[in-house]
């Protein structure tokens, strides 16, 4: 009889394991990225897009050229300047231009430069094109530079570090993003990635990502856009927890959910060696 109840006891102990043996696999797969990827696979990607400026912009444009004189009078703010190596003089300080509502920047001396739909690279050209075209400088002589001043993007929802960030990168990706905001968190939906993204005219387009399948490559929201908003939504664990405490152990939906357990075993194991 003691030893019927013992091996009840042990087919019971065996079926806890491995029900919390395949939950635990259940768990790990909702966590893991790119699941269907395999050892250097291939996996066709949308066109490397590069950021291209939009109205409400500001660009930090840097103009150097062999004369000081000219560079002076290129300058949005009078800043020092210093001759490099090739005997050119560059202005060192500048303010950041800001792209109207007609896609124009108002630079000194050349007046509206029309850089809306433009890459930073095609921006530096116009401007370089700009200026030669006004004889200010001889072809060839003309450097420009081009950064963004205030391109960000926003993440929130279950990241580590949810908020503002600052593009610095033509070729954003999301994962980048999500790696700037600290990754997801333990208890953030891999499947359920949003970005919301703004366009010109206002309208507001989401796409929906899932980081567990190569798919969300082929995504247009693959690269991340000047004011994108990346939301990351919680888990069942997460929007069940009746505490905004980050730590699961001292949320109370956690130790009723471990008392329940531990009063259902104890009860099961009484009964089974009773009989």
């Amino acid at each position: 009889m003691l030893f019927a109840d013992i091996k009840k006891i042990k087919t019971l102990i065996y079926g806890c394991a491995m029900t919390l043996l395949l939950t635990g696999c259940g768990a790990t797969k909702n966590v893991l990225y790119i699941q269907n990827a395999t050892p250097e696979s291939v996996v066709a990607s949308l066109e490397r897009g590069q950021i291209k400026v939009e109205p409400g912009d500001e660009l930090m444009v840097f103009v150097s050229c062999d004369d000081m004189e000219t560079s002076q009078k290129l300058s949005l703010m009078a800043g020092q300047r210093r001759p490099d190596f090739n005997n050119t003089y560059t202005t060192t300080i500048s303010l950041p231009y800001l792209v109207n509502e007609k896609g124009d920047i108002d630079m000194p001396n050349l007046g509206a430069v029309h850089v809306a739909g433009l890459t930073r690279q095609q921006v530096a050209r116009e401007v370089a094109q700009r200026v030669v075209d006004a004889k200010m400088a001889k072809p060839g002589t003309v450097n420009v530079t081009v950064n963004f001043s205030n391109m960000t993007f926003s993440a929130l929802g279950e990241v580590t570090r949810p908020g503002t960030f600052s593009i610095t990168d033509d070729r954003l990706t999301i994962l980048e993003a999500l790696s700037m905001a600290g990754d997801l968190t333990i208890h953030g939906r891999r499947d359920k990635v949003w970005v919301i993204r703004e366009d010109k005219a206002g309208n507001r387009t989401t796409h929906l990502l899932d980081l567990r399948s190569t798919d969300f490559m082929n995504s247009p929201a693959y690269y991340v856009e000047q004011n994108d908003v990346i939301y990351v939504e919680p888990d069942e664990v997460r929007a069940g927890q009746s505490t905004l405490n980050e730590n699961t152990f001292k949320s109370v939906s956690f130790w009723t959910s471990f008392v329940s357990i531990g009063i259902s075993l104890t009860t099961m194991i009484v009964t089974l060696t009773r009989k």
